[in-house]
């Protein structure tokens, strides 16, 4: 008998129902798809109403899906120690230095950047308002700024001696894994993918550094590749998620992925 107790939550009376040889059948599956349904509806309800960040988010989603790639703000300081470490021991660091942290969320990464950079000018690039508002409520120096991450806005800045780009070309990883979804081509195509690297490409000086971290994708099948060299043996090989060919379908076996690229010297550089 199902439990009609009225402390009992309305998703654990769905779950028992699910469980009961009952529920095969069809008007009693359509009806807990029904309920399914508006639960997951008003819960949606309820989180826009009460949080800027949902509701940011949605908004990307909708608004802005030509140029959103992750949509989770998630991120903390110092999340990739031995990539930051490896760049700054390739860089350097003087007052002269421009570093881009692209899709910087709430600004941890800029932070950190600061850290393994003390006197270089860092621009942070979010695209999701919230976490941009977020960002230019911080108390930074002056050589610290935050802007809105379109291509326009970042062309006002550059170019870039280094750009940062970590844990951001990649969409939905865990519900991809999840599901075993083995094509991204309706929900993150390779496309996608490679025209942010050939705008980013466009910001960065010749011997620069490129740094693509945790995507789903690699440079290396794009159309940039030829422009770049890998430095080290700094790679993604410890990211989980599934990653894709440019076809956007899975590869079953992945080989290690670099992570750190230097562009090659262009024949007008000196």
């Amino acid at each position: 008998m199902f439990t009609n107790s009225r402390n009992q939550k309305p998703g654990v009376t769905i779950q028992a129902i699910k469980q009961h040889r009952l529920y095969h059948h069809p008007l009693i599956r359509a009806g807990v798809s029904v309920a399914s349904r508006i639960r997951n509806a008003a819960r949606t309800a309820v989180r826009a109403i009460t949080s800027k960040e949902f509701r940011s988010i949605i908004q990307l989603r909708v608004l802005n899906a030509q140029h959103v790639h992750q949509t989770t703000p998630l991120t903390s300081m110092n999340r990739y120690p031995v990539i930051f470490s490896a760049c700054r021991d390739y860089l350097g660091d003087n007052g002269n230095l421009k570093i881009l942290s692209y899709g910087c969320s709430t600004g941890e990464e800029v932070l950190t950047l600061r850290q393994y950079f003390p006197t270089a000018h860092i621009v942070g690039a979010e695209i999701n308002k919230h976490s941009l508002a977020v960002c230019k409520k911080r108390s930074v120096d002056e050589k610290i700024t935050f802007v809105h991450s379109s291509f326009g806005e970042l062309q006002k800045h550059g170019k870039f001696d280094a750009i940062f780009c970590m844990a951001v070309l990649q969409r939905k990883p865990n519900l991809i894994e999840g599901k075993g979804i083995t094509s991204l081509q309706k929900i993150y195509p390779f496309e996608k993918f490679e025209k942010q690297l050939i705008d980013l490409d466009k910001l960065l000086k010749p011997q620069g550094l490129l740094t693509v971290h945790y995507t789903q994708y690699s440079i290396m099948d794009t159309t940039i590749a030829p422009q770049y060299e890998s430095l080290g043996d700094y790679n993604q090989d410890d990211y989980r998620s599934p990653v894709f060919d440019k076809n956007s379908l899975i590869i079953r076996n992945p080989v290690s992925r670099k992570s750190i690229f230097v562009k090659k010297p262009n024949e007008h550089s000196t």
